[in-house]
C-alpha cells in the first residue's frame, strides 16, 4: 500500500499515451468539478480541475508533505482540494510539483508550498488509487499539467460529520465500491469514537516506523457499538507518520480524515473528546465568571 515514500506508484497510464491524448484534444480542455471527473472520466484521462462550480477548489487538508515526521522521511505531497461537489487528492512528488509547467495562477515552487486555505487550479491525469480520487502529474510541457495557487488564506469549509453507519451505507453490498462519489476523498469527521486493536506495543502507541498492515490497522467503535477499520497509513501520509510514538487515546475521540474503498477510515488528525465531568466543570467556571462580572457592574 506504499505511495508517497518511493513515488513508484504504478499507474495504468504511459507518458507517451498522455502526450498523444493531449495532442488529439488540443491544449484547451473544458474544466470539470470533482463530481464530473469521478463520474465521467476513465483512468488516465487528462482533466482540468477548475472553477466550474463558480469558485476554485480550496485546499482543506495536507495529507502528506516533504519532511521528517515520526522519524520517517517523506518526499512528496498529498493535497486534498474540495469544491462544491466533492474532493480530489492532488498527488505529486516534491520534485514534480516544483517543476510543472506554469498554468493560470501562481506556480508552486520550493519557496511557495501548498497550504490549507489556498484556492487552486490544476490539470493532470485522473488516477484513482484504492478508491481515492486522485490527480497525478508529469512535468512534460506537452502534457499541459499544472497545479497553481489562485489565492491564499481563504476560509476552509468545516469537514462534514459522518457516522460509521453512514459511511458503510455509502458502499455497494460491502464490496468497498463507493456509490456516493461525493464521499470519496472528502475530508470528513467521525465524532465520539474509541480506538482499539492493532498488535503488540502498537495497541498503546502509534507506530514510529513504516510498519506492517496489521500494526497500522485499528478498530474504531461508536457509542452504538458500530465498528469500522481505521488505517494509520504511515507509508503514504505524513499526517499519520506524525502520530508515530504518541499514545493511542484511551477515551472518546473525534477523528478527521478520509474514507477509501477498503471500507477503512484514514486519520489526518485525532482530537480527544473532553470527559462530561470536565465539560461540566468548565461550564461551572464560566458561570462563576459571569456571576462575578455581573457583581462588579
Amino acid at each position: 500500500m506504499e505511495k508517497v515514500t518511493s513515488f513508484a506508484k504504478k499507474r495504468v497510464l504511459l507518458a507517451g499515451a498522455v502526450v498523444a491524448a493531449v495532442a488529439l484534444v488540443g491544449t484547451r480542455v473544458l474544466a470539470d468539478d470533482a463530481s464530473d471527473i469521478e463520474s465521467f472520466y476513465s483512468a488516465g484521462s487528462y482533466v482540468t480541475y477548475d472553477n466550474t462550480g463558480g469558485d476554485y477548489p480550496i485546499i482543506t487538508a495536507i495529507g502528506s508533505q516533504p519532511g521528517v515526521f515520526g522519524g520517517h522521511t517523506y518526499t512528496g505531497w498529498a493535497i486534498f482540494a474540495q469544491d462544491a461537489t466533492g474532493s480530489l487528492e492532488l498527488f505529486s512528488s516534491a520534485s514534480v510539483l516544483t517543476n510543472l509547467p506554469a498554468g493560470p495562477g501562481t506556480p508552486y515552487t520550493r519557496t511557495l508550498s501548498p497550504a490549507v486555505g489556498d484556492k487552486v487550479n490544476a490539470a493532470g491525469q485522473w488516477s484513482p488509487y484504492d478508491g481515492i480520487p486522485e490527480l497525478g502529474f508529469i512535468t512534460s510541457v506537452a502534457s499541459n499539467n499544472f497545479v497553481n495557487q489562485i489565492s491564499a488564506g481563504n476560509t476552509v469549509p468545516t469537514p462534514p460529520v459522518f457516522t460509521i453507519t453512514q459511511l458503510k451505507n455509502g458502499t455497494a453490498n460491502g464490496t468497498g465500491v463507493l456509490t456516493n462519489p461525493a464521499i470519496a476523498g472528502m475530508v470528513l469527521t467521525i465524532q465520539g469514537v474509541t480506538i482499539s486493536g492493532s498488535t503488540g506495543g502498537y495497541m498503546s502507541t502509534f507506530p514510529m516506523e513504516q510498519s506492517s498492515i496489521a500494526a497500522e490497522s485499528y478498530t474504531i467503535t461508536d457509542g452504538g457499538a458500530n465498528t469500522m477499520e481505521m488505517f494509520d497509513w504511515t507509508t503514504s501520509y505524513s499526517a499519520d507518520g506524525a502520530l508515530g510514538g504518541t499514545p493511542v487515546p484511551v477515551g472518546a475521540v473525534n477523528i478527521t480524515g478520509f474514507y477509501d474503498s477498503f471500507n477503512e477510515f484514514v486519520p489526518l488528525s485525532i482530537v480527544s473528546v473532553p470527559e462530561p465531568s470536565t465539560v461540566m466543570l468548565v461550564g461551572t467556571g464560566l458561570l462563576g465568571l459571569l456571576t462575578l462580572r455581573r457583581r462588579r457592574k
